[in-house]
């Protein structure tokens, strides 16, 4: 797209690379089960190879979940009632 110029679609083929093997590799399209299993492989990555992992994207602690779910029902809260909700 040029700024100015005529606006189209398009369709692109966007190759990927994903953070573990799989068997069928890139000859399949991304789907949901795929991404289920490469969060399977992050987390025994780590749990067993702990800073020496394949990739470097650690998975998400318990400490960070439950600070997400304070984040956003805050979030709710605030929204709902018109405030300012203070986190500890």
């Amino acid at each position: 797209y040029t700024p100015g110029g005529e606006q189209e679609w398009r369709v692109l083929d966007m190759p990927y690379q994903s953070a573990y093997q799989t068997i069928t590799g890139p000859i399949f399209e991304f789907g949901f089960s795929d991404a289920i299993l490469q969060m399977w492989a992050a987390f025994c990555d780590e749990l067993v190879n702990r800073g020496d992992m394949k990739q470097s994207l650690r998975c998400v602690t318990p400490e960070e979940t439950r600070a997400s779910h304070a984040l956003f029902t805050a979030a709710l809260v605030s929204q709902r009632e018109e405030r300012t909700v203070v986190l500890d």
